[in-house]
């Protein structure tokens, strides 16, 4: 398995001295007589050094107490020392070697990451408050993530994040990427030992996300495999003993509920589901009249049991619309009024070129197409066209359309993906030669030639098209902007 040394090296004269500071920051780290602060590590209680005013320097933990304190160290207890001697600090929770490492980081910022310990490691900086360690630790794990361990990763950072001291909030982070690392990769990871041997809560996290690329069937059957794997039983439903079926209705209770039953197929309902027991009774009901009634159910459009999980195949290839941001393909499904479709790529300013001749040798006469737009600051937009971009007859080159519309999606708590319909329908998307994408005359969105090279693009929203609370920096967060990427999209086939 894979280490990272995070260590420095200075040629610069400005910083000379500093190879001799950490030398001697390692004599300190080593020097027991000096030492004020002895962690008792573990249940053998292996004792390591410290001098409390490097921690109070080093960890948030030393740093955020009262006069009375020591520190603030989830599951610590500080214990009464005599004068002249270190004062004990119990930490049972923690490994000796991974904290003596730990330590020697705070001293002198140098460390090899393994991985076996990196998630030790990791809530040891968590819990502590060492930041830059904390950072240091995930991007380990990111880097060395695979189908094989992804699984086991998301349960060790929710672990972590259940033992955070301070809310969890990088862990969350974390966690966040590796359901994005495993939804992305879901068809082989539920096939891996790690997934089986995921704890329920980490099961549940996995199979509420939007972004479980895979079938609802396929969810099911994944679900129903992990649980005959911690009931220890091999066999086919139709084979089970009534009290196989029972261990296997015991694992699964509490995950059906995240499983969007009403989304299987009826025949998959009926042969696979319905045989295993493990749906109530209540719940099989439902499934039939969904069936039978399924406008009915479309009266309530926030069901989340109704919402079809993101394929990363409905915008194939996207480097744009993917990790965090592929729940955002469901959103452009639903604007276009097909919650399956599926697209290709056309174009990629990134691979095929940012010039206006690149984006109009691939794009011209398409149609329909999606924009997507990346900036350099982070803000996505775009926009969608049901006529190409091509040469017109007409004053101007404006292309007619009422289905037309732009979007931003660079989502907040506060602002969801927003939606800004065409108010003037003549001037839907305009096309010059020497321009990227036009949208609208003004113009509402238009892409430059060189888009990454330049501030040349540029958004006059609202003129031909408009939407609530439309201003010049709806879209970009700001009149001017410098693209980062930007795609194109055609449906995989017209018809919807």
């Amino acid at each position: 398995m894979g280490t990272r040394v995070a260590a420095a090296h200075f040629s610069d004269k400005t910083f000379a001295g500093v190879p001799q500071l950490l030398e001697d920051l390692q004599k300190l780290a080593d020097d027991h007589e000096s030492a004020d602060i002895v962690f008792l590590i573990g249940r053998e209680e292996v004792p390591v050094y410290a001098h409390r005013i490097i921690l109070m320097t080093r960890c948030k933990s030393f740093q955020s107490v009262k006069r009375s304190e020591i520190c603030r160290i989830p599951g610590c207890s500080v214990s009464p020392s005599a004068p002249g001697t270190p004062t004990p600090i119990r930490l049972p929770q923690f490994q000796g070697e991974t904290f003596k490492q730990f330590i020697n980081y705070v001293y002198t910022g140098k460390i090899v990451l393994q991985d076996g310990g990196v998630f030790e490691m990791l809530t040891l900086a968590q819990e502590l408050g060492v930041e830059d360690l904390q950072n240091n630790c995930e991007e380990h794990v990111t880097s060395t993530m695979s189908v094989l361990n992804a699984c086991t990763f998301l349960a060790a950072a929710m672990d972590i994040q259940d033992r955070a001291s301070t809310g969890g909030k990088g862990a969350k982070s974390f966690v966040d990427r590796c359901v994005s690392f495993v939804g992305e990769n879901a068809a082989k990871c539920v096939k891996t030992n790690s997934f089986l041997n995921l704890p329920k809560e980490s099961l549940i996290k996995l199979i509420s996300s939007d972004c479980l690329a895979l079938e609802e069937e396929d969810v099911w059957r994944a679900v129903v495999n992990w649980a005959k794997f911690h009931a220890g039983v091999v066999q086919r439903t139709a084979h089970w003993t009534e009290e196989e079926r029972a261990r296997v209705c015991q694992h699964l209770s509490g995950v059906i509920n995240h499983v969007r039953l009403l989304l299987i197929d009826s025949q998959v309902f009926a042969e696979e589901v319905e045989p295993t027991g493990a749906v109530p009774i209540e719940m099989s009901l439902e499934r039939y009249r969904f069936a039978a009634l399924p406008n009915k159910f479309k009266e309530i459009p926030d069901d989340h049991r109704l919402q079809p999980r993101v394929m990363l195949k409905f915008f194939s290839g996207s480097h744009i619309l993917s990790q965090d941001k592929t729940h955002l393909q469901r959103v452009l499904n639903q604007w276009y009024g097909s919650v399956k479709q599926c697209w290709r790529l056309i174009y990629r300013a990134s691979t095929d070129g940012f010039s206006a001749e690149s984006f109009h040798k691939h794009c011209d006469g398409v149609s329909p197409t999606y924009v997507l737009v990346l900036g350099v600051n982070g803000w996505l937009c775009g926009g969608y066209s049901d006529v190409p971009w091509g040469k017109s007859h007409t004053k101007g080159a404006y292309m007619v359309s009422d289905k037309s519309f732009l979007f931003s999606l660079s989502t907040t708590q506060d602002t969801p993906p927003i939606k800004y319909d065409i108010v003037k329908k003549p001037y839907a998307i305009c096309y010059h030669q020497e321009i990227g994408p036009i949208f609208g005359a003004g113009a509402d969105l238009l892409i430059a030639n060189n888009c990454n090279a330049n501030m040349d693009s540029y958004s006059n929203l609202p003129h031909s098209y408009d939407g609530e609370n439309a201003t010049t920096n709806s879209l970009m967060g700001d009149y001017n902007f410098t693209v980062a990427d930007y795609e194109v999209f055609t449906p995989v086939s017209t018809s919807k």
